[in-house]
């Protein structure tokens, strides 16, 4: 099936971009590897006629804080419906909150966006726990493994492999001996050793407590 990966990341190809990571890892151990293009400075009208062309769409994009990317919402509008019954649409979702429930209310949407555009809908993919994955990209080998053993299922199966995308959606909520551990690690300053840099880096460290609403 000939399939177009779109990198819905507003990040568009940067060396940050943890959706630029995903497609490529997506597409790693595949023998005919998908077209990978940017949403991100593209003409959203001729992207969507582009990729109509195509027998599947695969978008994969970052969520914040249960809301898409303005130019994944931009390329959506600008699809038409399929004329045939043939067409097939997929999601692959990477976000920063560990519990992939998280995405529940984004994936009912995209299922139910599939059926107005005529596609048929291939499911959607949610890793959480994905934010600092071009930060520490040794961290997550067993993720890009999963990734190249979906895109592989995938070219062989034009589908996403079911135990793969359940694998890759672990965990879906937190239990309540992970809410205990992660509070004491709250408690002692530890979850922000990685945000700390951040903003040091981008010399806004002394801004972090400002109340510039108020």
């Amino acid at each position: 099936m000939n399939t177009i990966i779109l990198n819905g990341s507003p990040k568009g190809n940067s060396i940050n971009s943890n959706s630029r990571i995903f497609a490529e890892e997506f597409i790693r151990n595949m023998k005919n590897p998908c077209e990978i293009r940017c949403i991100a400075n593209a003409d959203t009208k001729e992207l969507a006629r582009y990729a109509a062309g195509f027998d599947a769409i695969i978008i994969i994009l970052p969520l914040y804080i249960h809301a898409m990317p303005g130019i994944v919402m931009k390329f959506i509008e600008n699809m038409e419906p399929a004329a045939t019954e043939d067409k097939y649409i997929g999601f692959i979702i990477q976000a920063g909150f560990m519990e992939t429930a998280q995405e529940r209310f984004v994936e009912a949407y995209f299922a139910d966006l599939a059926k107005q555009l005529n596609y048929n809908y291939l499911g959607t993919v949610s890793k959480g726990e994905a934010a600092g994955i071009y930060m520490y990209p040794k961290m997550f080998k067993k993720v890009f493994r999963l990734l190249n053993d979906l895109g592989s299922a995938y070219e062989e199966t034009n589908a996403f492999d079911k135990n793969i995308v359940k694998e890759l959606g672990k965990p879906y909520e937190l239990s309540k001996s992970i809410l205990v551990i992660l509070s004491i690690v709250n408690k002692i300053g530890l979850s922000n050793v990685g945000w700390h840099r951040e903003l040091k880096k981008n010399n806004t460290f002394d801004k972090r407590l400002d109340k510039p609403f108020l």
